[in-house]
């Protein structure tokens, strides 16, 4: 048997938790993993969504696609990871320009008003994922990814588990998870265990997690 087969056995706290946990969980793991760690399990949990699930997504996150992109399958779980990741990156820019303004503004600085109609800034991932039917499901493939797995295990995370949130530790150690740390390769889920520093999608789907409650409105 596998490494992740074992690892995938052994995933009893998420089952366990209400849906509201998982969610809380995953959004927790969203603000505080590497951004290349994230678009790697995203691929995976995308990979279980249902074909016209998928295609929805695509078409929502149609703005983020590049030129050499408008060919893509809209179907192919990594391209929407991909796009995923960028419009949580557009999001968190313009969040932090709105922040900018508005010190700008409490400073008497004048500053330009911006009226571009710019598609990108219609996106909200959360909002799209919670009206797709989707979030839970997501959320439950994200949290068992071996990307996930594998970085708390062998990469950067596992220098980070007593910082982190107890659940972290208890799912994802090795002796607490029954994961096989040993038997860790390259190559997980199509992407890789970034050892990078953290950060993902700094304020993307909303801040202040730190691994209870839900979604805001």
């Amino acid at each position: 048997m596998g490494v992740f087969s074992k690892f995938r056995r052994g995933r009893t706290p998420y089952r366990a938790a209400t849906d509201e946990e998982r969610i809380a969980r995953y959004v927790y793991l969203l603000g505080t993993l590497p951004a290349s760690v994230i678009e790697s399990a995203h691929a995976t949990a995308f990979a279980d969504l249902p074909p016209a699930r998928r295609r929805e997504l695509f078409e929502q996150l149609r703005p983020f696609l590049s030129e050499s992109e408008r060919d893509a399958a809209a179907e192919d779980p990594t391209v929407i990871a991909r796009l995923v990741r960028r419009a949580e990156h557009h999001r968190a820019q313009r969040a932090a320009a709105r922040a900018g303004d508005a010190a700008a503004a409490d400073g008497g600085a004048v500053t330009a008003v911006d009226v571009a109609d710019d598609p990108r800034d219609r996106v909200d991932v959360r909002s799209m994922l919670r009206n797709a039917g989707v979030m839970v499901l997501v959320a439950d493939q994200f949290l068992v990814s071996s990307s996930i797995a594998a970085y708390y295990t062998v990469g950067a995370g596992s220098l980070q588990l007593d910082a982190a949130p107890a659940w972290v530790g208890e799912t994802y150690d090795s002796g607490a998870a029954g994961v096989d740390a040993g038997g860790f390769g390259g190559g997980l889920d199509g992407g890789s265990y970034d050892g990078g520093g953290v950060g993902g999608f700094d304020g993307g789907f909303g801040g202040g997690f730190d691994g209870g409650g839900g979604f805001g409105g």
